[in-house]
């Protein structure tokens, strides 16, 4: 593989580990109307997904409208965040790549969500870049939002090297077309062994 010329980063499990802030919000959010969240099941059907996936069966076809659960979820969700951690490991790896690589975030989490998580780590200048969930209205495993990053950043799949922690991800970038290396920072905050990265 050639040097990649662009990093496209996933967020939740990769970048920044997540999983209890996320599940801590959405459960809350559940909480209040009446809807109680299993951890093993949250886990399970989740991972890696956007809430327009996950949130109806969540739901249980109750008469109760998921982008509510979803609105109150982006609420609450700021004030959960110490509960997440750094890949401090991914982070020097792409403000290094930086001088000689275009950089995008590559996220199913909402805009807000999104935004909330990359402020609350400083963040905010590490990528060219943000495409999340609200920009597209297919999500991974669909290639959508890989290629609306390439396409933003006047680059092809050839060019681009992509961090992912979940399956869904990973067969997201199978199907954009570039190689991708799978971290699973989320489920164990275990650091990536040593190889080369770029």
């Amino acid at each position: 593989m050639t040097r990649a010329r662009a990093l496209l980063v996933d967020l939740d499990g990769t970048l920044v580990d997540t999983r209890d802030a996320n599940f801590a919000a959405y459960s809350q959010a559940l909480a209040e109307v009446g809807v109680t969240l299993d951890r093993g099941r949250w886990d399970m059907i989740a991972d890696g997904r956007n809430w327009k996936q996950f949130l109806p069966a969540l739901l249980n076809d109750r008469a109760i409208p998921a982008a509510a659960v979803a609105r109150r979820k982006t609420e609450l969700y700021p004030e959960k965040l110490n509960d997440t951690h750094l890949n401090e490991r991914l982070e020097r790896i792409i403000r290094g790549a930086r001088k000689r690589c275009l950089t995008a975030l590559v996220t199913s989490a909402s805009a807000d969500g999104a935004r909330a998580v990359l402020s609350h780590h400083g963040l905010g200048s590490l990528f060219d870049i943000v495409v999340t969930g609200s920009d597209v209205d297919r999500h991974k495993p669909a290639p959508d939002a890989y290629l609306l990053a390439a396409e933003r950043l006047g680059v092809g799949p050839s060019d681009c090297l992509i961090f992912e922690d979940s399956d869904i991800g990973a067969t997201a970038a199978a199907a954009f077309g570039a190689p991708c290396r799978r971290i699973n920072f989320g489920a164990s905050r275990a650091i990536m062994p040593p190889q080369p990265l770029l």
